[in-house]
């Protein structure tokens, strides 16, 4: 590295070490941005997760690459496409590890990067972005990574920074322009979050790379990842994934969030004054045990070695797949399912169904490993997978592909509706194969409506939503906003034209209450006359999710 006549510095080359180096504040300083972009949710409900699934993937990305020795950078690229695919989360999450995987794919013999394989690298990145895609969509960090490559490209110039300057010059125009390319972001007034995200990837190793100091802040309420052991060589240690369900009085979510920030990372603290759930990742589960203890009665307690699951779940990972290998136990013939879920009521829901649950969802997605593991541990020979939300599909599929050896289909449920009719749908007996196309009808004739409160106001689809209001959504697209619950579903049901419905399932979220549920219970009784059960689901973030069959 040198510096030129007016002081700014040069980069003719850089080796693995300094690719490593560069991933690890790249990813700091998108996990200290990660709530900003959160906040460019399109919807106005409380659960935008893309900078914190964004931030994991990455954060698992650099601390894969950390534990490459030596200074060629093909085998670091390598190793971060590992970490990228194994931690990433979410659709954004997903196709970022995509993205790294090209770029992997094109320095993969590279012993040093220069100005040219990093151009090179950010096209095959770009490109490979695109393909993981069925139907991409321009206006999203697709475009953003695309402007980015061609910026790059238009740069004459042996210098590495300069070349990252213009790419990165091309990503803040290409964002400020998503409005303009998707008709959703411009009714929202946000641009595209995944695209913002890229952007400060970018920004990040910028960062690193002139050797600049990362602005201060601190990280948004969602979540405060420490990395400052993220390059440790051998001795890496992921430590413990700790969830913990507090009942109590008086419960500070705020307070418990920066409180427990100073003992782990990926810190995520949802709930109300009388119940908490806390999720985070430390090397001191104890110290959390303690810690909540103090506050109330602990309801439920999860604690996982993620050390232990990563080493066992990557020695049998590459970039593509997973080594075929005999199980560990004789597997029993048919199908089993797996499902990814949000709340202990809808836990229990689809464990009494014998389904193997993987907790996530809204706000919390789980990661391509914890995903595959899940598949893994299935007692059948063939699995399903059910999402159960849209931004868990991409995620599933890609863990579906590491496990070879199995017979492994995603149903593309969409919410716990769907999923709950798919898994009331399935016949364990029979293979995978035999079982998709029926499941696959269950959920499709399953309506669903979610409802929560408006974290901002917005417009969309017509719909006037205000700050606060109750929200409303039906089958995944705004319903109605009104001042209460009751209204909302009423309005909802309007626009619901079938009228073969007959059962009817309530799920109270954690900030939901029984009389609210009561009240809700009557309305589909009168508009409807179906038959309704009310279940304490404990879904954060929607007070009610509502199942119409």
């Amino acid at each position: 590295m040198r510096k030129g006549s007016v002081g700014a510095v040069r980069l003719g080359s850089l080796d693995g070490e300094t690719l490593q180096a560069a991933l690890v504040t790249a990813a700091q300083w998108l996990e200290r941005r990660a709530e900003a972009i959160n906040a460019l949710n399109v919807f106005p409900v409380p659960d935008g997760d893309t900078g914190l699934n964004m931030s994991l993937t990455l954060a698992s990305a650099a601390r894969e690459a950390g534990t490459v020795e030596g200074a060629s950078v093909g085998p670091v690229a390598k190793a971060m496409a590992r970490g990228a695919l194994l931690g990433s989360r979410g659709n954004s999450g997903v196709i970022l590890a995509k993205l790294l995987g090209g770029v992997a794919e094109e320095i993969a013999t590279c012993q040093l990067l220069d100005a040219r394989n990093l151009t090179l690298a950010l096209r095959a990145g770009a490109k490979a972005a695109y393909e993981a895609l069925a139907n991409p969509v321009e206006g999203t960090i697709l475009t953003v990574a695309r402007a980015a490559a061609a910026g790059a490209a238009a740069v004459s110039s042996g210098d590495i920074i300069e070349v990252l300057e213009a790419a990165h010059r091309s990503a803040q125009v290409a964002v400020a322009e998503t409005p303009d390319l998707l008709p959703v972001l411009k009714q929202a007034s946000v641009v595209d979050a995944g695209g913002e995200g890229f952007r400060i990837l970018l920004e990040g190793l910028l960062f690193h790379l002139r050797g600049d100091t990362l602005p201060e802040g601190a990280s948004g309420p969602a979540t405060w990842a420490d990395l400052s052991s993220v390059h440790q060589g051998d001795g890496d240690f992921y430590g413990y994934c700790t969830e913990i369900l507090i009942q109590g009085r008086g419960l500070d979510a705020a307070a418990i969030r920066q409180q427990v920030s100073a003992l782990g990372s990926s810190v995520l603290v949802v709930g109300d004054g009388e119940l908490i759930k806390l999720h985070v990742h430390t090397p001191r589960p104890g110290a959390i045990l303690d810690f909540a203890t103090d506050l109330g009665e602990l309801v439920k307690v999860k604690i996982d070695n993620m050390q232990i699951q990563h080493e066992e779940f990557a020695a049998r990972a590459s970039t593509s797949g997973l080594a075929s290998r005999e199980p560990a136990l004789k597997r029993e013939p048919g199908t089993s399912l797996v499902a990814v879920t949000s709340g202990n009521g809808v836990a229990r829901v689809f464990e009494s169904l014998g389904v193997t649950v993987v907790d996530g969802g809204s706000t919390m997605n789980p990661s391509v490993e914890d995903i595959g593991r899940a598949i893994e541990a299935a007692r059948r020979s063939d699995v399903l997978v059910l999402p159960n939300n849209p931004n868990v599909i991409l995620a599933a599929e890609e863990a579906a592909r590491l496990v070879p050896d199995r017979a492994v289909r995603v149903i593309p449920t969409r919410n716990v509706a769907q999923g709950v009719a798919a898994a009331l749908a399935l016949s364990p007996e029979a293979d995978a194969a035999a079982n998709v196309a029926g499941c696959c009808a269950a959920s499709a004739r399953t309506h669903c409506i979610e409802m929560t409160r408006a974290a901002r106001s917005a417009t969309l689809s017509g719909i006037d939503i205000g700050a606060g209001e109750c929200f409303g959504l039906l089958d995944g697209e705004p319903a109605a906003a009104d001042r209460g619950f009751r209204a909302v579903l009423d309005r909802s049901l309007q626009k619901l034209s079938t009228n073969t419905l007959e059962i009817a399932t309530v799920y109270v979220g954690a900030d939901g209450t029984a009389e609210e549920a009561d009240d809700l219970k009557q309305c589909l009784e009168e508009n409807r006359g179906v038959e309704v059960e009310i279940v304490s689901g404990g879904q954060p973030n929607y007070p009610y999710i509502i199942s119409l069959e």
